[in-house]
This record gives structure tokens, C-alpha cells and sequence, in this order.
């Protein structure tokens, strides 16, 4: 299991279009992924667990990967919130 604190760096946070985005990313990989916002963890499995995280942009948030290819999966999502999921200003 391997964690990471990421910084939402695009200001609207993961609305429908970058948690349409990550969800899709997230399902690629075998390896479980969960999200951590202020205090509640959310297991990504579809899009409505990624917006009920309510995620809001600027925002720090914690990814947690388990699994036998969580080391690829961290690495794509990091680049995913990194890149503002094309949204950056």
C-alpha cells in the first residue's frame, strides 16, 4: 500500500469532466484506489463516489494505492492532478 498527499491544483476542484477523467484512469489497474478529503475516505469505483467527495479546487487531498500495480496507478493519477486535468490556469 502506498500514500500520497496531492494538491488539486486546478481551482474548480473534480467536477463531472477530471473525475470522469480519473475514474477512467483508476480503472485501467487492478490495484484498489481510495481518495481522503477532509477526513472521509472514498473508495474510486464510479464517478458519483468521486463527486461526493466534494473535492474542491486548491484544495489537499490523499490518494491511497493497494495492490500488485498500485506503483503505475500512482504514478498516473499523480500526473493527472498535477496536470490540473487539462483545466489549469
Amino acid at each position: 500500500m502506498i500514500k500520497e498527499n496531492i494538491r488539486v491544483v486546478n481551482s474548480t476542484g473534480l467536477h463531472a469532466r477530471p473525475a470522469a477523467t480519473l475514474i477512467k484512469a483508476v480503472k485501467k489497474y487492478q490495484s484498489s484506489v481510495m481518495l481522503v478529503n477532509n477526513g472521509k475516505t472514498i473508495e474510486l469505483k464510479g464517478l458519483m463516489s468521486v463527486l461526493g467527495a466534494g473535492v474542491k479546487g486548491n484544495s489537499n487531498i490523499e490518494i491511497i494505492c493497494e495492490g500488485s500495480d498500485e506503483h503505475d496507478a500512482m504514478s498516473e493519477i499523480k500526473g493527472l492532478f498535477a496536470s490540473g486535468f487539462g483545466e489549469k490556469e
